[in-house]
Order: C-alpha cells, then structure tokens, then sequence
C-alpha cells in the first residue's frame, strides 16, 4: 500500500561514528565557563549529531556574540561580579541556541539506539580552559 500513514518517520541512517553528548548537559560547561565553552562543546556535539553546517555557524556565532556582549559588560562596568554574571548568563544564552539545533537530532539518535556519551571530562577540560583564556583576555582588556 502506498500511503504515507505507513511509511517510516525515522530513516534508515548509519549511526554516529563518535556518540553524541547529551545537549542538556552543556549547561553545566556553559555556566562555570562562559559562551565560548557552551560554542565550542555545542558545535562539536553538532558535528557528532550531523547538524547542518549552517546551524554549526550559528552556534559558533552565538558564542562569539556573547563573549563580546561579555567583553563590552566588561568595558563598561568595573565590578568583577558583573562581569562574571555576564559570563553566566551568556553562557546559558548561548547553551540555548545549542539546545535549540540539538535536541531534535539527539532524540533520532536516541530511537536509532545510540547511547549518549559522558560529558564529565571533556565539559571540565572546556569549562576550566575556555574560562581562563576568556578571564585573560579580560584582563588584558581591562
């Protein structure tokens, strides 16, 4: 029968070479980080989902956007604790846009069967050096 009632919603797809991380997890870097640790882990669980390349360019320029949103709170204001709120919140604003492009393809990676991966070291490694070159280039600014 050729109606469309019967045919598969989810093609037939190979799985992922490398398993994906969970995107709700990215919040965790994204707020201990800042917006280019929620970038780069987003863009790099895209690659791992096979996100389209435009919606990797704007994840990538949602972080970019929100360190400089981070840099200017930064220019403009002198309380350290402001500027590590702005670092917070664009962090998360930026785990928003990854949660947005990636939690459709993870749930089709879900119902293929593939398992998410931990995100417990490679979110430290992220959080920890991305928030330092972030807090360096601060300092250097200011």
């Amino acid at each position: 029968m050729n109606d469309e009632l019967f045919s598969p919603t989810i093609r037939d797809q190979a799985p992922p070479a490398k398993r994906p991380w969970r995107p709700e997890s990215i919040v965790y870097p994204a707020f201990f980080g800042g917006p280019l640790a929620a970038a780069t882990l987003g863009v790099l669980n895209g690659r791992r989902l096979a996100v389209p390349t435009q919606q990797l360019l704007l994840i990538a320029g949602a972080g970019l956007v929100g360190f400089g949103a981070r840099l200017t709170v930064a220019l403009l204001v002198e309380s350290n604790s402001a500027v590590r709120l702005a670092g917070t919140v664009c962090g998360i604003l930026v785990w928003l846009v990854v949660l947005a492009f990636q939690r459709r393809p993870f749930r089709v990676a879900q119902l293929r069967g593939v398992d998410a991966k931990s995100l417990v070291v490679p979110g430290l490694l992220t959080a920890i050096g991305l928030g330092l070159f972030e807090a360096l280039i601060l300092a250097l600014v200011r």
